[in-house]
């Protein structure tokens, strides 16, 4: 694995999780049926609100990866007594 990441042969930003599609499905019920009842305007601005938290959630999950991993070596190093 050392060996793939020096190379950038893994990208875990790549990688996605299987999607549940019951959520999505939900989701998608329940956006469509709330857009309905607002302005054009309205509507814009719920795109907007959501683009921001999809790229939030980028963010926060790149955080939680990078100090997931540091956790991960603070750890190996403490099995290994030093």
């Amino acid at each position: 694995m050392l060996k793939e990441l020096y190379h950038g042969e893994i990208s875990p930003s790549e990688r996605k999780a299987e999607p549940d599609d019951r959520l999505t499905q939900k989701w998608l019920k329940l956006s469509a049926e709330f857009e309905k009842t607002l302005t054009q305007e309205q509507v814009e601005t719920y795109h907007k609100l959501s683009d921001m938290q999809g790229e939030n959630a980028v963010r926060d999950n790149e955080v939680l990866y990078i100090q997931g991993f540091k956790d991960g070596a603070v750890l190996m190093m403490e099995i290994l007594g030093k």
